[in-house]
């Protein structure tokens, strides 16, 4: 084990990057080399895999605040998030709707009833 120079950094990311095959460690999708990070574990400090950098700052909050949530094992958290959102990747043929969830088309008619009346109050004190 060795810690890495800074300057060792973008060369050991592109080696990790082209072994990974051009995929991010993580979500497995292409990974263009500008947008790849270093993963690393903020505890032991190694090195782990290059990963999109959304997926790194996305995976590193869930890390760093897991236990704010109450959720003690964060591993357990993920791979239950995985098959829980695979499960219900698709919705049944007759779902029941959340009250507050807004469509697309009631999200757009509200945008436009708040710009109507905001242009109505700055026509009125003009």
């Amino acid at each position: 084990m060795r810690k890495l120079k800074a300057s060792e950094l973008p060369e050991v990311r592109e080696l990790w990057w082209l072994r990974q095959g051009r995929r991010c460690g993580l979500c497995q999708l292409d990974l263009k080399l500008p947008d790849a990070v270093m993963d690393h574990d903020h505890n032991t400090g190694a090195c782990r895999a290059v990963l999109h950098r959304g997926c790194n700052a996305l995976l590193g909050k869930i890390e760093n605040n897991h236990k704010r949530y109450g959720v003690p094992q964060v591993g357990a958290f993920l791979h239950g998030a995985a098959t829980y959102l695979s499960k219900h990747a698709f919705p049944p043929a007759d779902p029941l709707i959340y009250p507050t969830h807004k469509t697309a088309e009631e999200k757009r008619l509200a945008r436009n009833a708040k710009a109507r009346k905001a242009r109505a109050a700055k026509k009125g004190s003009a």
